[in-house]
């Protein structure tokens, strides 16, 4: 194997792979381990020909990045000292080749794991691998590849750890609010009904300015479509459990239930796509009332008012109950979709009812409504949450947390196959994070959800890898002055109704959020503004200036040293907007987008558009990782491998 210095690294990343084609029909591998795979991409449109025979085809784009999240098999012993000499060189020369998408973002999408803070997610990524087989360390979530990845500050502007529903104003209107708050800026505090109404505290979202720039938009959620994430896009509300008339107490009295905002006013009635939980907030309940969820005393049927708006206006739009009848829906002639699958929340992946006559999984309902919403030529903006990690750690079972999140990675890898990221802004964040931790001092490789191996030097006992600082699972009792708890080899840790460990006691379901930064991750146009630690609201604007909506608008120039893959989509006109108090902007010097282009006229960077995205396996998405680069020997034409990546590059052997 020639030395390092004399390879290559096509792909953007470590671990991830180059696509070489002579001809469609034979796929090939470069090295007798599958961790070295070369594959062929068959969208000619997301491929870049460096060679001048279609012999020698070489494929660059982000989404081979991206998939090869599936990380490689694990070996019989651990990794010794040129496996990580390797990869590290693989990264800094991937580092190297970076290239920012500067184009207007068409669209835009925006996952949110609810309580999915940075130890739940090293959590998921080690029990991914694991269920793959492997060691789980080493593995990768597929936005754990995304080029671009930042942290952000979570807290209130009244707390120091936040709740849902203001966060969720922060990433999605661009201003911190107030606990328990949504929709709505500092001048309301959580109960003041009187606040929540005057205009000039609410807040617009980047679902609301999206609409206003002509866009479709829609909302996916695995909690009850009132819930407090989904909310914050469209609804305004002192109190976050407003979420139908009869939640609204003395305190509520004269302010619109959430319910009703969605279904009766904008944006909420405009919204194309709204798939998630919640009958019964809405007056649909399918059964006995569920007391996890609140029941209308005012007779409403809010479904049936909803289709009753559209079809006043003339307008297509059906309302689902099973995973069958969404999956019979079709988007070409369907202008409006409406699904609620529950009476409250959907259930835990784990414990979800699979076939026709259940729910569908988080990855069902994205494809669904990306295929609706894209039919718009001025694009679209789609909110999907994960909501049910939260639920899960609440309670202290990590188990049915990681599921979900794993459910939630399933519906990313398939919004890849479905999008064009040169003109797609994807986002993956979290709202907050919990208090769980990971430790002790286990084995490479230790069961995630099994015992660390440690013995506590104090009680002789051992004690779990995942644990919590508060929650459901405190389990302890005194005997004589001796404080004791359960062994845990006596029981199965990995059952998902088992709860982990807590140090301070609470009710069920009311362990508490945790405080520290949460991450955000990003691939696409303006994905490079996710550079370091943020304030939380910082994401909506980075949304608005990428897809040149709601306060960039009329501000969405590119500074003179962007460079584009493709020419600035026009921003489409927008139809008169509704008078409401805007949010003070403070205008940014104007300077003029130029794009760096060769003589032949054509973008000199390589595209960033997800060229592999079509080999995404919907079940383990088997994209497996090169450990090593490849040599420039293997193409004909370097001369536009030097082009491609921007640089010289030293060739084998003296070539």
């Amino acid at each position: 194997m020639a030395r390092p210095r004399s390879l290559i690294t096509v792909a953007s990343r470590p671990r991830s792979l180059i696509t070489v084609a002579s001809r469609p029909r034979s796929l090939i591998t470069v090295a007798s381990r599958p961790r070295s795979l070369i594959t062929v991409a068959s969208r000619p449109r997301s491929l870049i020909t460096v060679a001048s025979r279609p012999r020698s085809l070489i494929t660059v784009g982000w989404t081979l990045l991206l998939t090869a999240a599936i990380a490689s098999g694990q070996s019989d012993k651990l990794e010794g000292r040129q496996h990580w000499w390797n990869l590290a060189q693989n990264d800094l020369a991937a580092a190297l080749s970076v290239r920012d998408n500067w184009n207007v973002a068409k669209n835009v999408v925006v996952f949110v794991g609810d309580g999915l803070g940075v130890t739940a997610n090293t959590a998921a990524r080690i029990f991914k691998g694991q269920k793959q087989g492997r060691s789980g360390e080493e593995g990768y979530l597929v936005w754990d590849r995304f080029p671009n990845t930042a942290l952000l500050k979570t807290y209130n502007v009244d707390k120091q750890v936040p709740d849902s529903a203001a966060t969720a104003t922060a990433f999605l209107c661009g201003i911190k609010g107030n606990y328990y708050t949504l929709g709505v800026d500092p001048s309301v505090t959580q109960g003041d009904c009187a606040a929540s109404k005057n205009p000039a505290f609410h807040t617009s979202s980047i679902l609301q300015w999206a609409q206003e720039a002509g866009k479709d938009t829609g909302i996916v959620t695995t909690t009850r479509v009132t819930h407090a994430t989904p909310a914050a896009a469209y609804a305004h509300s002192a109190d976050r459990d407003w979420e139908c008339d009869s939640n609204l107490g003395k305190k509520g009295a004269g302010c619109k239930d959430i319910g009703a905002q969605l279904i009766t006013e904008a944006p909420g009635r405009n919204i194309k796509v709204i798939l998630g939980g919640g009958r019964q907030a809405l007056g649909a309940s399918h059964g006995v009332d569920n007391n996890s969820s609140c029941s209308r005393r005012d007779g409403r049927d809010l479904t049936k008012e909803w289709l009753n708006d559209k079809f006043t206006r003339g307008l297509t739009a059906r309302y689902v109950t099973t995973s069958g009848e969404l999956d019979r829906v079709d988007p070409r002639h369907t202008e409006y979709l409406l699904g609620l699958f529950d009476d409250s929340h959907l259930p835990y992946e784990i414990d979800r009812l699979v076939g026709a006559s259940g729910s569908p999984s988080l990855k069902d309902m994205t494809v669904k409504a990306l295929r609706f919403l894209r039919k718009n030529r001025n694009g679209f903006f789609l909110l999907v949450e994960g909501g049910r990690i939260d639920h899960a750690l609440h309670d202290n079972q990590p188990h049915r947390a990681l599921e979900d999140t794993l459910a939630m990675d399933s519906a990313v890898a398939a919004a890849l196959k479905e999008i064009d990221l040169e003109e797609t802004l994807l986002v993956v964040t979290a709202d907050h994070s919990h208090v769980m931790t990971i430790n002790g001092y286990p084995d490479r490789g230790n069961d995630i959800l099994g015992i660390s191996g440690d013995i506590s030097k104090v009680d002789g006992l051992p004690y779990t890898t995942l644990m919590f600082t508060n929650g459901p699972g405190y389990n302890y009792t005194v005997n004589r002055n001796q404080v004791r708890r359960p062994d845990p080899r006596l029981i199965n840790t990995k059952h998902p109704d088992y709860r982990f460990l807590a140090a301070v006691p609470t009710p069920p379901n009311e362990e508490t959020h945790g405080g520290e930064d949460v991450a955000v991750w990003a691939v696409g146009p303006m994905a490079h503004l996710f550079h370091r630690t943020h304030e939380q609201n910082y994401v909506a604007h980075v949304m608005a200036y990428a897809s040149c909506v709601g306060p960039s608008l009329n501000r969405c120039e590119r500074p003179a040293h962007a460079s584009f893959t493709r020419g600035p989509v026009p921003a489409a006109k927008p139809p008169p907007p509704r008078p409401r108090p805007a949010a003070v902007h403070v205008a940014a010097p104007a300077v003029t987008a130029t794009a760096f282009r060769t003589s032949g006229g054509l973008p000199k960077f390589p595209t960033l558009s997800p060229v592999l995205q079509q080999l995404l396996n919907d079940n383990e998405q088997k994209i497996v990782t090169a450990l090593g680069t490849e040599s420039v020997k293997s193409f004909s034409a370097t001369s536009d491998v030097r082009q491609l990546l921007g640089r010289n590059v030293v060739l084998p052997h003296g070539q």
